[in-house]
């Protein structure tokens, strides 16, 4: 769990299920989904899509040393397009905790996962979706306005 403030946050107060539902249609279009080479610990999605259901099945919102274990040998190619709903989704859940902003977060880690898959470097969360989104657009300005139209869509 994250302690924001003087509040331990629970799993209840964010939509994990939305942040599910897009990672599954990524794996369900993946051409190893479900075959022998299908292997979740070693997918930036499917450790993705395994941390926010493990975070859904226990109620929390932290898994401890979670981000150390994030995979970065997944060397698929991932078209943004299909990538940048899930992502817009970790920024419709986050509560922009600002200072209380853990790695370890399972929001973060999909996030984390998700960049992995469609930017050079991963950003450093400043707290705020909207710095967030400045912040991908010095990265890459084509998968930031994909993002924000995706924001804008719900």
């Amino acid at each position: 769990m994250i302690k924001v403030g003087s509040t331990i946050r629970t799993s209840d107060q964010v939509d994990l299920g939305a942040m599910i539902t897009p990672l599954q249609k990524i794996c369900a279009e993946c051409d190893r989904y479900q075959t022998g080479e299908c292997k979740p610990p070693a997918c930036l999605v499917g450790f993705a899509l395994r941390s926010l259901q493990f975070a859904k099945k226990k109620g929390i919102m932290d898994i401890p040393g979670a981000a150390s274990h994030i995979p970065h040998t997944d060397l698929k190619h991932y078209f943004v397009e299909n990538i940048v709903p899930a992502l817009a989704e970790t920024c419709r859940q986050c509560r922009e905790c600002r200072d209380n902003h853990s790695p370890d977060c399972v929001i973060a880690l999909a996030r984390t996962c998700l960049e992995n898959a469609v930017l050079e470097k991963n950003i450093p969360y400043p707290g705020s979706v909207f710095m967030y989104l400045a912040m991908v657009k010095k990265q890459n300005p084509a998968v930031a306005e994909l993002l924000a139209k995706e924001l804008q869509n719900k």
